[in-house]
């Protein structure tokens, strides 16, 4: 039987002789790969689940409990079935988040989920892997998504934060609660004199990153020092638009995602092209920057990336469109 890889359901799947490897919420049953807490990566709990411990430690404060666990610390060759193992390595996405290589009698294949290519205000950027076939993330895949600088985005996020406290308003964030409310609290923390407050979920979560980076300062919104830090004026982080106002001071939300390059909220009142994806330039230069023998892209924009890798004469096939790849 020759390796294959199939869209399962909401991920992908590796099937070898006598064994398989799901990835995140691919359905089926197998080893699964998790590759990052969040949530629509999130697999089913039963069965054994491969994560890093950052990753099993954030999905516990989101109430999602693996139990059946194998830590996956980066680096480190595992076993995880006779014949077939696995090593984890940085994604770059988020704390925690990892690429899977799976190795099996000669036979790599690098599965990335979301990743990205640049380094962030708390974490490196991910570093090519070698192996034969590559899976990757193509949630920016397209030439429309090109990002400004990470520092250029990192300076406007901190004018428009310190011109709104100086007016007496309270700058808010709505933002994902694990990954991108952590970088906006460490981005705060490192460049404007105002406590950050967050909601209850965030708190949960930023908690877990402060096991890895102790100085970052956060409170709860449902703490009594959370709430006179807002109505003395703060910065607020949330996944939700909880309030427009606290203690007579009016609330100015923005969004901080890759997605307002193509479409923006109209309930905010600031945009900035955050990400902890790579855009379409930095997936090619990854792509680039091995000889796989063949590329399946997954997830967003992976026709529209297959297509444009294939016109430079790379052996690309979107998982997307052609569910089941036989490979060798």
């Amino acid at each position: 039987m020759r390796p294959v890889v199939r869209m399962a359901g909401g991920g992908p799947a590796l099937e070898l002789p006598g064994a398989a490897i799901l990835f995140d919420s691919a359905e089926g049953g197998g080893v699964r790969c998790i590759s990052h807490a969040h949530m629509d990566h999130a697999g089913q709990a039963a069965g054994i689940n491969v994560m890093t411990r950052e990753t099993h430690r954030i999905f516990a404060a989101r109430r999602v409990h693996y139990r059946r666990f194998i830590s996956s610390p980066l680096g480190v060759r595992i076993k995880v079935q006779p014949g077939v193992s696995l090593v984890a390595s940085n994604s770059g996405h988020m704390l925690g988040a990892s690429m899977f290589k799976i190795e099996a009698d000669g036979f790599t294949a690098l599965y990335t989920g979301d990743m990205n290519t640049y380094d962030t205000i708390l974490h490196r950027g991910a570093e090519p892997v070698e192996s034969d076939i590559l899976v990757i993330d193509s949630t920016y895949g397209s030439p429309v998504y090109k990002f400004p600088e990470r520092e250029q985005v990192y300076g406007e996020i901190v004018r428009w934060v310190s011109r709104t406290l100086r007016d007496g308003e309270i700058p808010a964030f709505k933002v994902y609660s694990a990954g991108k409310a952590q970088e906006i609290i460490a981005l705060i923390n490192k460049t404007v004199e105002a406590p950050v407050v967050t909601s209850p979920q965030v708190f949960r979560i930023s908690r877990v990153y402060r096991e890895k980076y102790p100085w970052m300062s956060f409170l709860s919104v449902g703490g009594r020092e959370g709430r006179e830090a807002l109505r003395d004026g703060a910065v607020y982080v949330s996944s939700w638009v909880d309030f427009t106002s606290w203690a007579g001071r009016r609330v100015r939300w923005a969004e901080a995602t890759g997605w307002v390059l193509v479409r923006r909220l109209p309930e905010m009142e600031a945009h900035f092209a955050l990400s902890n994806h790579s855009d379409f330039q930095g997936i090619l230069s990854y792509v680039k920057s091995s000889n796989y023998s063949r590329v399946l892209t997954v997830y967003g924009y992976s026709g529209v990336l297959a297509r444009h890798l294939r016109s430079s004469g790379i052996g690309a096939v979107s998982l997307d469109e052609k569910i089941r790849v036989e490979l060798g």
